[in-house]
């Protein structure tokens, strides 16, 4: 995933389970190419190396048994890092496409997505026959050097035991300087 960092990160973790659905309604839902302009007017990160932190700050699992939905929050909570190098060539596609293609083939649409200046404030709804209703949120500050954003999930009507989830994941992404030669 080095071509897309930040908030694509974020994307790709929250709305793994919804694709997009082309409504155009001025009001309501946003179709896909609207959701693509808007993602457009953020700026373009700076290529350079990034360390990219990720962390589920809140996990539950109503439902499940106790000793399990410990130990699965254990594992969830960890945080995790890591370091990757954006090209020249990725930094200059910036967000634009970083829904693109994820989750294809379930009922979703994006009841609000707006940018203003480096902040973003969205909501994807979905809804499927065999995972169930997901409502994901997104908010938070991209910049040309890094971002900062958190991705509330929740999730009904699923199968057991994640049919219904509500999770929250913090995820921060910090420029570091220039790529390492290698």
């Amino acid at each position: 995933m080095k071509g897309r960092i930040m908030i694509a990160a974020a994307a790709a973790l929250a709305l793994a389970a919804c694709g997009s659905k082309d409504d155009t309604a001025a009001e309501g839902p946003k179709s896909a190419e609207a959701v693509k302009q808007e993602a457009a007017k953020l700026e373009t990160p700076d290529p350079g190396e990034y360390k990219q932190t990720v962390e589920i700050t809140r996990f539950e699992v109503p439902g499940m048994p106790k000793e399990a939905a410990d130990q699965m929050k254990a594992m969830m909570t960890a945080k995790q890092e890591s370091t990757l190098c954006l090209t020249k060539a990725d930094a200059e596609k910036g967000y634009r496409d970083m829904f693109k293609g994820v989750g294809k083939g379930n009922e979703c649409s994006y009841s609000k997505f707006d940018v203003d200046g480096g902040r973003l404030d969205a909501q994807m709804d979905c809804q499927s026959a065999q995972e169930g209703k997901a409502v994901m949120k997104l908010k938070g500050t991209v910049s040309r050097d890094g971002s900062d954003v958190t991705v509330d999930m929740d999730t009904s009507g699923g199968t057991a035991p994640m049919g219904t989830m509500k999770m929250t994941m913090h995820l921060t992404t910090t420029r570091l300087g220039e790529c390492p030669t290698s």
